[in-house]
């Protein structure tokens, strides 16, 4: 086809002026300013390139994507990487996708597919590393509220308490470490006073996970209760740990549902290709 070569001429121009556009043919340099040279380089790839690029140039606003690379982030995951950096990976996979079908001129609905979902699986694995992460974060809670309360039964105060909590491993830890961060740095209150929205409660409303809202909230009312405090938290661990219980329990009885898709598709399916497809060929060949 007469698009291909101007596409293939298009795609190296692209990858050379991505790779050139960082060198520097000068000589006669000290080391202070290669050094600034250094420290002020664009490091970032070239799919975060052309994602942030598409996005500063459109205006486009990926709310949705951030939120999820927000969560991502608290986990351990996509470290520095921004929406444009997935976006990027997506318009790269989409356009080899387009390429293999021109120049192959696959152009069946199965291929048309297969490109479609090449370039969603980018922010596919994104939102599934979210949802790890989330997951992790409800695990947690019933444990982290269990530690609180155990901190202010042995005489700590609130403060003390969530800052024990920081030490709680996965991302449950590192959102209430954030918070104590945060917290110090900025010399705010962990904890609402005075109709303010403490570091606890504004943190957790960035996530918009109701059960970490619900745990924030409990957790701050409770540091306002003087002496009450550790008794109404380890009420909050209680009914946290009888929550978590019951969410279990709704799940193992789900199970069954939720494993028959999978089932069919990886099991079931393989297994009559497996008898039908030679049977089928025989029958053919007879003929």
């Amino acid at each position: 086809m007469v698009i291909v070569p101007f596409l293939a001429a298009g795609v190296i121009g692209l990858l050379f002026h991505q790779f050139f556009r960082g060198i520097e043919f000068s000589s006669g340099s000290s080391a202070s300013s290669r050094l600034e040279r250094f420290a002020s380089a664009d490091r970032r790839g070239i799919t975060e390139r052309v994602g942030d690029s598409l996005i500063d140039r459109l205006g486009l606003s990926f709310e949705s994507w951030e939120h999820e690379l927000l969560w991502a982030h608290l986990g351990g995951f996509y470290e520095g990487k921004t929406a444009g950096s997935v976006l990027g990976k997506s318009i790269l996979f989409g356009t080899v996708g387009i390429a293999y079908l021109l120049i192959f001129r696959s152009f069946s609905p199965m291929f048309v597919a297969g490109v479609a979902v090449a370039a969603y699986y980018p922010y596919l694995q994104l939102h599934g590393r979210a949802n790890d992460v989330r997951d992790a974060v409800k695990r947690s809670l019933p444990e982290a509220a269990a530690l609180i309360a155990a901190e202010m039964s042995a005489g700590s105060s609130a403060e003390t308490a969530v800052a024990r909590a920081t030490s709680l491993p996965g991302p449950l830890g590192n959102l209430l470490r954030q918070v104590t961060q945060n917290a110090q740095q900025s010399g705010r209150l962990i904890f609402s006073r005075d109709m303010l929205d403490g570091a606890l409660v504004e943190e957790s409303t960035r996530y918009k996970m109701p059960h970490l809202e619900a745990f924030a909230q409990q957790v701050d009312l409770v540091a306002s209760k003087g002496a009450e405090g550790p008794r109404q938290m380890g009420e909050v661990a209680r009914g946290l740990a009888r929550e978590y219980r019951s969410d279990v329990a709704r799940s193992a009885e789900t199970l069954g549902n939720k494993l028959l898709a999978p089932i069919s598709l990886y099991i079931f399916v393989p297994f009559m290709l497996a008898i039908f497809v030679p049977l089928m060929a025989s029958v053919f060949t007879s003929f």
